[in-house]
């Protein structure tokens, strides 16, 4: 299953709206990094309940979105 995330950094609350099929809005309160598909891959595994082993980064869709995908 492919998973689309936008992801809003330096948030001042941290949490996870979705917006449509697979679809997903995230507010972190990290800055942009190396490291951020790490910490939005845990994110999402907390939230979808599925192992964070299981969630791969994919790469970016044509609006800069983030795609993961839940193996």
């Amino acid at each position: 299953m492919k998973v689309t995330v936008k992801v809003k950094f330096n948030a001042t609350k941290e949490r996870l709206e979705q917006f449509g099929l697979n679809k997903y809005l995230l507010y972190l309160s990290h800055k942009e990094d190396n490291e951020s598909n790490i910490i939005i891959a845990s994110f999402l595994s907390k939230n979808l309940g599925v192992p964070p082993s299981k969630i791969k980064f994919s790469g970016f869709d044509p609006h800069k979105d983030r795609v993961f995908e839940v193996l």
